[in-house]
């Protein structure tokens, strides 16, 4: 795919049509002093498009450079050099290129100093791949975040320069999928695996006439079950049909895929996911497209003026299928791919208010011209940060957020750019009182500022709270084994009292964690790969303390089990003949007390990271690097299937059967017996933990579901207005055919929001309704139409579309971040259908411990709830008490049940106030009450 075409894609009566006019970028490259950087790499590509071949140019002796041939669309254009850190142009909509535009003077600066940064790009057998294409960025935020390229040499080698600190590294090849990895600047070598491509082939056809569709874009998107291939990218890849409808979707992973086609006036989606192995070739695929429309107009200011940049976005009311178009400089815009139906209609310009309510549009077969969406200019607040001495202080962004009027509309929020000097401005304001937040190395700080905008403002002042603006320290740590071996390439966590960082350590095992705020921190290793100290538990407290003083430097040394076992084994199929292309995942049993029965069974779908091991030609495979412990061992392999074994001991050789698999089909049907246009059907094995969603359109209402492990499923089929369900079970490479779901339509539920502990009624929530069984995207959020999802000032709220039958309620606070209420309320509930529910009060509990407020420890924890265990059920049973903390000390026991904390039941359908009024400051006493009949209080200390 040519990443430099444009987004717009060609009708059939376009191809073969004469080559648009093609366009250029040039500029300069210079370094902080404004001196030319000779020598420099200027790459450009299609934001948000298939960076797999950039174009690429060399800075001349000027520092002038110029990349020519290209198509009208939206660019990203990124310069580096060695010994600096790359840079990309910023502009506020991208740099987007009309057809033979030439745009100049794009300069960059190179101001930043680079590290340097190694590694290799190597297939999965471990041999070297050369000529791969390696792109790498880093997270860093005191840089411009740009993107380098460069190549890999003789021995899958390359080199790059990036500012230090996290980065990531992307890599391709001819006949390879994407492979990606992260990695730590300086220090680390960063290896890439890349996988053999599978390719989808197929064709695009007209739905009614069965003629070939030349021009449309396809897409493979990943549709995987969680028990699917490992993806290297959850991005589409895509392609163009051809004259005769054909296309070709290379350098894909394994995995699940659902392909769509679209063009300006049609789009389809397959009938069926399709399943592609190690190093496969799909082909024949059909993708049938049906008639669309475009709707045409422009985009204006109350006063005439065109709105850009902008963007106009159509969201069907019923369907909720979202479609949007972005504005040309006079504000006129396309919106394309619609089907029939009524759209509620959304902008978004700089400078305008964002909750402009716009009439919805009723679509039909004929394209709509000539609509005009007026917006109103808002106003602008100009400021600048200051810390408490008056002096200058700097963020990464400053953010308004409306706190008076329609609690349904005051969470929107506008954001501004603050600048190195500390000035910032933010447009689009409509009237209302503000309160200004900085957002300052990813962490959200409220301020003491409030403003009352009914007209632009200037000159506010923003002094950033102490906590935020005071000098920072670092933490600098080596992670090694318990022999002493470096151990590289982990994720570090630090944590303190309202703050956090994270890190990772690098080939010698150093890692260093910076911008902390000065207090006492826990360091430990972050996420679920098996590491833990030396003669542990999963339930012990792991890792180690310190203390982070501001412009200093803390040290801690973390120290892990050895990693040097290793299991061996061979994958086969039913017939005992050796699977030479299945993938294997280890993952070490948890002996947590907490953990449900087969949560690592569960887990080992979820966990890959990254290490999959991969059969050879006799089908045998070998883990390695594995630390004590017993294993559960999952190979899965193309064409469906997969074995798990679990209890594996380091040493072992085991031998993996992968079984049959199955297939559920059948039809989804309206209350009328007649089919269903549009649908999903969501199957799940609660036990197993393997769940897969697939989208159908136009089939009749048909559907299969196909490589399906044994298992007991059950199986939601849901539309915008209804849904039905059914429980099945599924023996080794069994067919369930005809498997009937007949629609039961939604309905609509209401009530009221109020605190627990005054009965007061909450605005500004937001409600969701989801099925108690099976998967539902619940209430969808939107910041169009009315929003009666969201509580108005009498807590009241009304939620349509609502899911029949047993469901849970959810409710958390819009923009809730800083809020003083719970964000885990989730209470079961019965609708009913063909009336409106109106539900009892949803009690609210409120935070006990504030924002940014450390939280202490009570020194136990509770048995987690099995994935379908019931919420009217819930029940908190002690599952470990840690030695010598407040919970030991205060005589709870393991095997206890909890009843209530301080007062407030919290035992069947009041369960989910529990975890909020348990988790509470350090020095705070919780009085918890035990089935047992007696009540015991405890008092949190320091989780350090």
């Amino acid at each position: 795919m040519d990443p430099t075409a444009s987004s717009d894609v060609p009708t059939s009566s376009e191809i073969g049509a004469a080559e648009p006019a093609r366009g250029a970028i040039s500029g300069r490259v210079s370094d902080a002093q404004g001196a030319p950087v000779v020598g420099a790499s200027v790459c450009v590509y299609v934001s948000s498009g298939d960076i797999r071949d950039p174009r690429c140019t060399v800075t001349g002796t000027n520092g002038s450079y110029r990349v020519g041939e290209l198509s009208a669309a939206k660019y990203e254009v990124n310069a580096s050099a060695p010994q600096r850190a790359p840079v990309r142009w910023r502009e506020e909509d991208g740099l987007r290129l009309k057809a033979g535009e030439s745009r100049e003077n794009v300069n960059l600066v190179l101001a930043f100093a680079g590290i340097e940064v190694r590694g290799r790009v190597v297939d999965i057998t471990g041999g070297p791949v050369v000529g791969a294409l390696v792109g790498l960025y880093s997270s860093s935020l005191e840089t411009d975040g740009g993107r380098t390229f460069t190549r890999s040499g003789e021995q899958g080698e390359w080199l790059a320069w990036l500012p230090p600190g996290r980065l990531m590294v992307e890599a391709s090849a001819e006949g390879y999928a994407q492979g990606s990895s992260g990695g730590v600047a300086p220090g680390q070598f960063i290896e890439v695996g890349l996988t053999p491509e599978s390719v989808l082939e197929g064709r695009v056809v007209d739905a009614s006439t069965g003629n070939p569709v030349a021009g449309a874009r396809v897409a493979a998107q990943p549709s995987g079950d969680l028990a699917g291939f490992v993806m290297s990218g959850s991005s589409a890849h895509t392609a163009i049909s051809d004259v005769e409808g054909r296309f070709r979707i290379s350098q894909l992973a394994p995995g699940r895929y659902k392909a769509e086609g679209r063009t300006p006036h049609a789009w389809g989606v397959a009938a069926e996911s399709v399943l592609l192995g190690l190093g496969e070739t799909a082909s024949e695929l059909r993708i049938e497209v049906h008639p669309t429309a475009t709707v045409s107009g422009r985009l204006v200011f109350d006063d005439g003026r065109g709105c850009h940049p902008a963007s106009v976005q159509a969201r069907e009311t019923t369907t909720k299928d979202s479609h949007s178009g972005q504005t040309q400089e006079d504000g006129s815009v396309r919106i394309e791919g619609l089907l029939p139906g009524t759209y509620e209609i959304g902008a978004f310009c700089n400078g305008a208010w964002q909750n402009t309510a716009f009439e919805p549009l009723v679509v039909g077969k004929d394209d709509i011209t000539g609509v005009t969406w007026k917006v109103i200019a808002g106003s602008t607040l100009r400021g600048a940060l200051v810390d408490a001495t008056g002096r200058p202080a700097t963020a990464e962004y400053v953010s308004a957020t409306a706190q008076t009027g329609n609690p349904r509309v005051r969470g929107v929020s506008e954001t501004g750019k603050v600048e190195r000097d500390g000035t910032f401005q933010i447009e689009g304001l409509a009237p209302g009182t503000y309160a200004i937040d900085i957002v300052r190395r990813s962490v959200v700080t409220k301020t003491q500022t409030v403003v009352k905008v009914d007209r632009d403002v200037d000159g506010v002042r923003v002094v950033v709270p102490q906590v935020a603006a005071s000098a920072t320290g670092t933490i600098e740590g080596t992670l090694v084994d318990a022999d002493g071996t470096p151990v590289s390439g982990v994720d570090i966590e630090a944590q303190g009292n309202g703050s956090h960082g994270y890190g990772a350590s690098v080939d010698d095992g150093s890692f260093v964690v910076k911008n902390l705020r000065p207090g006492d921190y826990r360091v430990w290793i972050n996420g679920e790969n098996g590491m833990r100290a030396p003669r542990t538990k999963d339930d012990d407290v792991q890792g180690a303390t310190t203390t982070v003083r501001a412009d200093a430097v803390s040290r801690v040394k973390l120290v892990v089990e050895s990693r040097r076992g290793e299991i061996h084994g061979r994958v086969v199929d039913e017939g005992g003949h050796p699977v030479t292309d299945a993938f294997i995942d280890a993952q070490r049993e948890s002996d947590s007390a907490t953990h449900a029965a087969g949560h690592s069974r569960r887990n080992v779908r979820w966990s890959w990271s990254g290490e999959s091991v991969l059969t050879d030609v006799h089908g045998a495979f070998a883990v390695k690097k594995l630390s004590p412990g017993t294993y559960v061992l999952r190979a899965y392999r193309k064409g469906g299937g997969e074995a798990i074994v679990e209890k594996v001991r380091l040493g072992d050789d085991v031998t993996l059967t992968i079984r049959a698999t199955g297939t559920i089909s059948g039809a989804f049907v309206a209350s009328d017996g007649s089919p269903v246009e549009r649908f999903t059907i969501a199957i799940r094995d609660a036990k197993a933990g393997f769940s897969r969603r697939e989208n159908y359109f136009r089939t009749a209402g048909a559907f299969a579901l196909r490589d399906l492990p044994a298992g007991d499923y059950h199986v939601a089929a849901e539309a915008p207005t209804g849904r039905a369900e059914a429980d099945i079970h599924l023996d080794e490479g069994q067919t369930k055919r005809d498997v009937r779901l007949q629609m039961t339509a939604n309905t609509t539920a209401r009530g009221r929001v109020v605190a627990m502990d005054t009965g007061e009624p909450i605005s500004g929530m937001v409600v969701s309704i989801q099925p108690a069984k099976g998967a539902r995207d619940g209430v969808s959020y939107s910041s169009t139409g009315e929003r009666k999802f969201i509580t108005d000032a009498e807590g009241r709220y009304e939620v349509v579309n609502a899911p029949v039958g047993h469901v849970i309620v959810g409710a958390f606070p819009d923009f809730g971040s800083g809020s003083e209420y719970s964000r885990d309320v989730r209470v079961p509930a019965t609708l009913q259908a063909g009336t409106t529910n109106e539900l009892p009060p949803l009690r609210v509990p409120r935070n006990r411990v504030a924002f940014g407020q450390g939280q202490g420890d009570l020194g136990y924890d509770t048995q987690e709830m099995a994935p379908e265990a019931d919420l009217q059920q819930t029940r908190w049973v002690v599952s470990v008490v840690r030695s010598g903390g407040p919970a030991a000390k205060a005589g709870l026991q393991v095997g206890d049940e909890i009843t209530s904390v301080d007062g407030q039941d919290v035992v069947g359908p009041n369960g989910y106030i529990y975890r909020t009024l348990v988790r509470v400051p350090e020095k705070t006493s919780v009085t918890l009450g035990l089935r047992r009949g007696v009540a015991i209080n405890i008092e949190s200390r320091s989780r350090l």
